[in-house]
Parts: structure tokens; C-alpha cells; sequence
């Protein structure tokens, strides 16, 4: 069924196999890190405590975040690896000031 699919399929810089797997990881840790944040979350509306809010947006800025714009911004809108490189690094380092809040703030 997918033969000829897959006899078709190019890629640059690496073999095909290479690229699934470069993929496959990026889609597992974008599961993770929504899942971290969803019970993150999930634990913030239990209790009402803020640090749990700032750490569920923290997970999702510095895991989430760059994994959708490394992928989604050079696939649909043709950005240039300097601007996914540049956004994806905002996110990571709002994210790590989040849980840095989270951890030694007041939230």
C-alpha cells in the first residue's frame, strides 16, 4: 500500500530513514511535553496555585513551542532557518524564565 509512496519520497541532507526518525523524535517529545504541561495544568485548577499555571506555560514555551515552529513555520510558510532558529529560541528562553519564576519567584 505505501510502496510506491515510499519509493518516491526525497529528501535533503540525510537519507529518508534518517528524516522519519529526526521526525518521529520531534513528535515524541512534543506529546511529552504537551502531556507535562496538560497535568501541570490540570494540577492548577485542582488546587488554584500559580506556580503550577507558570510551570505548565514554562513546559510549553521551552518543549512545545520550538518543536511546532522548527517544523510548522519552513514547511507552511517557507521561513528561513534563521527566523525558526530566532523564534524557537525566544520560546526557549521565555519558557526557561517561566519556571525559573515558578522556582524562585512569588507567582
Amino acid at each position: 500500500m505505501f510502496g510506491p509512496l515510499l519509493q518516491t519520497v526525497e529528501s535533503e541532507g540525510g537519507t529518508t530513514t534518517i528524516a522519519i526518525a529526526v521526525f518521529l523524535g520531534q513528535a515524541t517529545a512534543f506529546v511529552i511535553a504537551c502531556w507535562i504541561a496538560k497535568r501541570s495544568y490540570d494540577g492548577y485548577r485542582d488546587v488554584r496555585r500559580p506556580p503550577l499555571l507558570w510551570l505548565a506555560l514554562g513546559i510549553t514555551l521551552l518543549a512545545a513551542v520550538p518543536t511546532i515552529v522548527r517544523f510548522l513555520l519552513p514547511t507552511l510558510l517557507g521561513a528561513s532557518s534563521v527566523t525558526t532558529t530566532v523564534l524557537a529560541s525566544v520560546s526557549e528562553i521565555a519558557g526557561l524564565t517561566a519556571i525559573l519564576y515558578t522556582v524562585y519567584g512569588r507567582p
